[in-house]
């Protein structure tokens, strides 16, 4: 049987993004509020790690409006003697869908950065 992991998510940056270098590569740790159009006041919260770096980073801070793409990864980790996990998305894309004002040269711009 055949499989498909494939997400996209359009919402805003909860927080500034973490940057953390990772050996030769730069990790961009971020988390996404999603409304759920169909069910009034259900947000979706969703970690997120870009792994690409990049110019990207210079226009995410806490409220951007992103769309990205990637697939999900559930991460397991032990602490203090649990067992935990969580469900991320491993970005392979972000496009941004506008900014505030007073952050962005331009005020209706979409740029994407790959």
């Amino acid at each position: 049987m055949a499989s498909f992991n494939k997400a996209i998510l359009m919402g805003n940056l909860t927080n500034d993004p973490d940057i953390r270098r990772v050996g030769e590569k730069d990790v961009v740790k971020f988390a996404l509020a999603v409304n759920n159009p169909f069910r009034e006041g259900k947000v979706l919260f969703m970690d997120c790690e870009y792994w690409r770096g990049g110019g990207v980073v210079n226009f995410l801070y806490k409220g951007t409006a992103v769309l990205v793409d990637g697939e999900l990864d559930q991460q397991s980790w032990e602490k203090d003697g649990q067992k935990r996990s969580k469900i991320v998305l491993n970005v392979n894309a972000i496009q941004l869908v506008g900014g505030k004002k007073e952050r962005a040269e331009e005020e209706d711009f979409v740029s994407e950065f790959r």
